[in-house]
Formats: C-alpha cells, sequence, structure tokens
C-alpha cells in the first residue's frame, strides 16, 4: 500500500495522519457532540452566558435526542430524522419541552453551520409541524379598586398562621 501510494506521488506518514484526524473529525461531528460544545460555549458566553439552571436545563432536553440521532454524523441528519425524534417527546404529552428541544436543537445546528461543520440547519422548516401547547392564562388584579378590596381581603384573613406570615 505504501509502495502504491509513494508511486503515485503521495506521502504515506501523511496520507495516515490525514486519515486519523478524518477519523476524529467525524467522531467529533456527531450531534451529541456538537450539542455539548455548544452547550459549553454557552456556559461561558460573556454577559449571554446561560446560569447553571438553564444550562442543566437545556443539557437535559437535548439528551432527549441522544437515543435517536445523537450518535449520528451531524451532516447525515436530515429534517425527517430531526422531526421523528421530537414526535417521540410531543407523543409522551410534553408539548412545550417538544417544541423547547427542537429549538435547542436547531441552535445546535446553527451553532455547526458557523463552524464550518454542516451546510444548513434541517430543523428550519419544522416551524409549525409541531402542536402548540394550550395557553393557560391566570387572572390577575387590573383595576385600581380591585387592588384595594385583594389587600383587605388578605388583611382580614382568619386562617392558618402559617399562610398569614407568608
Amino acid at each position: 500500500v505504501a509502495r502504491d501510494m509513494l508511486a503515485e506521488g503521495k506521502d504515506p506518514s501523511f496520507e495516515r495522519q490525514r486519515e486519523k484526524l478524518r477519523g476524529q473529525a467525524l467522531a467529533d461531528n456527531t450531534f451529541t457532540s456538537i450539542a455539548q460544545e455548544y452547550c459549553n460555549k454557552r456556559r461561558r458566553d460573556g454577559d449571554r452566558a446561560w446560569a447553571p439552571a438553564t444550562a442543566t436545563r437545556c443539557e437535559y432536553l437535548l439528551s432527549l435526542l441522544d437515543h435517536s440521532i445523537g450518535r449520528m454524523p451531524i451532516h447525515e441528519i436530515e429534517p425527517i430524522d430531526a422531526l421523528a425524534a421530537i414526535r417521540k417527546i410531543e407523543k409522551r404529552g410534553k408539548l412545550e419541552s417538544a417544541r423547547r428541544t427542537l429549538q435547542l436543537a436547531s441552535a445546535v445546528f446553527r451553532y455547526a453551520v458557523a463552524t464550518a461543520r454542516l451546510k444548513s440547519d434541517p430543523t428550519r422548516d419544522l416551524r409549525g409541524a409541531l402542536t402548540t401547547p394550550t395557553v393557560t392564562h391566570y387572572g390577575a388584579v387590573t383595576e385600581a379598586a380591585q387592588v384595594g378590596e385583594l389587600l383587605r381581603s388578605i388583611d382580614g384573613y382568619e386562617g392558618q398562621g402559617m399562610t398569614k406570615w407568608a
């Protein structure tokens, strides 16, 4: 093999090093490894750095994709692969988690584009593909007269002492 390379005018040592680097690059180009790299970057991103609780939550959401697309090379992931992975979360009734996971996966893909490991974000066109969570509105006091009534009710509360102290 080395003689054939020399006959073609190639340096066998250089070619072995190049193949080793290609193998490392392919191993480092899985969705999981790039997602971890993205999370580490966001942890130390200066003024825009994630708070520790945010980083933990985001890493958890991205870990939900590990079994489906995590080990795939990022350039092989198609929109249907990402959608199928997110739909597994959606089927469990976790609509908001599915939405946020899609949003984070898109951020990871955009990071891969920015670091020249991917041509475009495969989740870009998946907007609207997930079921929208039902929005629950909670009542709020919006009129000045109602604020006074609320404060009088709180002041006149005769329930448990611990609740009154709160």
